[in-house]
């Protein structure tokens, strides 16, 4: 039995056939452009199947779709390209509202004219007030790093240069757009301005520069670029110089009151003689401090050093300091020399009788008052260093010694004693040779009885007529050993009389000196009153009898080791180079005396009855103290720094102004005519990307000037 043959079935060229197990054809896929052709196999179920006809429905719903996502998909991705395009504009079209656009240039005026004014107020305040100081936090930091105020200074000189240039640039900006705006010819030379105008910067090559030589107007244009560029470098100098900040001097005017001891008023002279040192010894308490209300007995130590200064000063005429502790000044009153009877007052004086509360500070006005500078702590505490001066009453006396074969000091024993170790000594004050007792309350002084004992005793010659200040005499004598060394002396001193001094006090050596303001004078100085004389020499015996002890008298060794350091002399003999030792010992101590004593009255005027008016005199002088904070040094120079910005903004403004005027707030063309972008978009005659040639007078168009289509 033969087998059939097996028909061949028709296939698509361009798409492989498949076989069922059967021998059949499936998912034969036609041609691309022809319509496929189903067929149908004999073995699957008839197309009249119920069932399987849904499920062919089902099929197809779900090929339909999977249709739609597939096309919603690609308009997507059209969607996405298109707008990446428009990203990708380099320069698109600007439509900012008109409105938006005027805001923007007054905005850029007001930032103009703020840049105009503030170096001018600032520096108008600073200068009118003779320098700002620096105070709170900031004078801290400035204190504590002065190495960084440099680097933040030139920071903000940066910054305002910036500002100053972006606002000129953009006026340039919209200068540009007002000239195309006019349709006026816009040349290749002129963009090339704008753009070096426009970025402060030189666009034209040194080969170009002769070539421009030919166009009217050119010279004068690279003229008024150099010109605004200089500015330009100019402007962070001028910045830095006016903020900076640095240490300055203020000067103020001090204003006080002193009591004074040459007043001849009845009233004053009754208070002074109700209110004399008294030769008992007591303690008050002002201001915190404690004082005692005589004189000798608890300023020994100072009354020495004083002394001491003075001697040095007799020896080689160079003055060295002395530390005055007993005053009760805060931390301690030091004098280059001695105190030359003067109490001092002020910041660093006495705190407890300082009457300095009132300042004069210089204007225009006139003279204005003004708080002590060192009565506000926030100012004292910022103040790095000053000088203040102020006219004050001390004493004017010379003092002469001389040896004697005799003197009017007497030992005896103390009756009803059988001890010879203590002594009394006293003094007699001839009459008959004009002489009287100075030594009010002490009849006597009772003293140790020791090998080196020094003894002293003072008379005042009696007054001559027509004369009211007496000359006094200070007697020295010295026992056992002492009268070997030092035997009999007669120290003469001068008439007293009150001389004003410049008591000046300087910060960073910390003390004071006093300088006669009229040493030469012809006419006499007025007289002291005389108890304020007479207590003084009276501390002096009293600072003598307290010295004594055991082994030695601390007055006669001060004056024998300065002998013996500075001249080389011999401590058991008489020498004349030791009478000019003790005439300054003895200055020296009189000095401090008349100092204290000032001070005791100044306790009886606050704790017992005030001292009238005519009792006071005005006292005052300069002081000079050194702050951080921003000062004008030379007004002429930094004014001259800070003219080229103010000319640089006062050009911003007048573009901007005149773009007003030739825009007339119409705002056409809102692009940059020197952007990289608008530059490689204009045409100019030639070719671009070929060889050719642009002339600097060939015009210039661009595209964004152009109606569009």
């Amino acid at each position: 039995m033969s087998t059939p043959p097996v028909p061949t079935p028709v296939q698509n060229e361009s798409s492989p056939s498949k076989l069922s197990p059967s021998g059949d054809t499936l998912g034969a896929r036609p041609a691309l452009g022809q319509r496929a052709t189903t067929l149908v196999n004999p073995l699957t179920p008839s197309s009249g199947d119920p069932e399987k006809k849904r499920d062919a429905d089902r099929n197809t719903d779900d090929d339909h779709a999977s249709d739609e996502k597939s096309q919603t998909e690609h308009s997507k991705e059209n969607d996405t390209a298109k707008n990446n395009n428009e990203d990708d504009v380099a320069n698109p079209a600007d439509d900012t509202a008109v409105w938006k656009r005027i805001a923007m240039d007054f905005v850029i005026i007001f930032f103009i004219l703020v840049m105009i004014v503030w170096p001018w107020a600032f520096f108008g305040v600073v200068k009118g007030k003779g320098g700002l100081q620096m105070y709170g936090r900031l004078a801290e930091v400035i204190d504590q790093y002065p190495q960084k105020v440099g680097a933040v200074v030139t920071f903000l000189s940066t910054i305002i240069t910036t500002i100053v240039t972006f606002l000129f640039g953009k006026v340039v900006v919209r200068l540009g757009q007002e000239v195309i705006a006019a349709e006026k010819e816009v040349t290749v030379f002129g963009v090339s301005a704008m753009l070096a105008f426009r970025h402060a910067t030189l666009v034209w090559g040194f080969g170009q520069l002769r070539q421009l030589k030919n166009g009217k107007g050119r010279w004068a244009m690279m003229l008024l670029l150099v010109a605004c560029l200089a500015a330009f470098k100019v402007v962070p100098t001028g910045i830095a110089g006016l903020l900076t900040p640095g240490q300055f001097n203020r000067t103020v005017d001090l204003t006080g009151t002193e009591l004074n001891f040459a007043s001849t008023d009845p009233g004053c002279l009754a208070w002074l003689e109700e209110n004399r040192i008294p030769n008992t010894c007591d303690w008050q308490t002002l201001s915190g401090t404690q004082f005692t209300t005589c004189l000798g007995e608890n300023q020994m130590l100072d009354v020495l050093d004083s002394g001491r200064a003075q001697m040095l000063s007799a020896i080689n005429g160079v003055s060295e300091t002395s530390s005055l502790n007993q005053l009760g000044g805060e931390g301690g009153i030091r004098f280059l020399g001695s105190a030359k009877g003067v109490l001092p007052i002020g910041p660093n004086g006495v705190s407890a009788f300082d009457t300095l509360l009132n300042a004069s500070i210089a204007s225009s006005d006139g003279p204005k008052t003004a708080a002590n500078p060192f009565s506000d702590a926030a100012i004292r505490r910022r103040i790095v260093s000053y000088n203040y001066t102020v006219t004050q009453q001390g004493l004017e006396n010379d003092v002469s010694c001389s040896y004697d074969s005799t003197s009017p000091i007497r030992t005896a024993a103390i009756e009803g004693t059988n001890t010879s170790l203590v002594v009394t000594t006293e003094g007699t004050c001839d009459p008959a040779a004009g002489l009287e007792p100075t030594l009010e309350d002490v009849l006597q002084y009772t003293t140790l009885n020791t090998n080196n004992t020094l003894t002293f005793w003072a008379c005042k010659q009696t007054p001559q007529a027509g004369t009211s200040d007496p000359t006094y005499f200070v007697y020295l004598r010295g026992r056992v050993n002492y009268r070997q060394s030092i035997g009999n002396m007669t120290c003469r001193i001068s008439p007293i009389r009150a001389q004003d001094y410049r008591v000046q006090y300087l910060s960073v050596p910390r003390y004071f000196i006093a300088t006669p303001i009229n040493p030469d004078a012809q006419a006499p100085l007025p007289a002291t009153f005389s108890r304020y004389v007479e207590g003084a020499i009276r501390g002096i015996g009293n600072v003598v009898w307290e010295s004594q002890n055991w082994s030695s008298n601390l007055v006669a060794e001060a004056v024998f080791s300065m002998g013996a350091k500075e001249l080389n002399l011999s401590t058991l003999h008489p020498d004349p180079q030791y009478l000019r030792l003790y005439e300054g010992m003895i200055k020296g101590m009189l000095e401090y005396e008349a100092t204290y004593s000032r001070l005791v009255y100044n306790v009886f005027a606050r704790t017992r009855s005030p001292p009238p008016a005519a009792c006071l005199r005005r006292v005052g002088g300069p002081v000079s103290y050194a702050v951080r904070g921003w000062y004008i040094q030379d007004a002429a120079t930094q004014a001259g720094l800070l003219i080229p910005m103010t000319l640089i903004n006062l050009a911003s403004f007048s573009i901007l102004i005149a773009c007003f005027v030739i825009g007339k707030f119409k705002y056409k063309y809102n692009f940059d005519a020197t952007d990289n972008i608008s530059l490689l978009t204009a045409l100019t005659d030639g070719q671009r990307g070929k060889p050719g040639e642009v002339l600097w007078k060939s015009p210039v168009e661009y595209p964004q000037t152009k109606p569009q289509v």
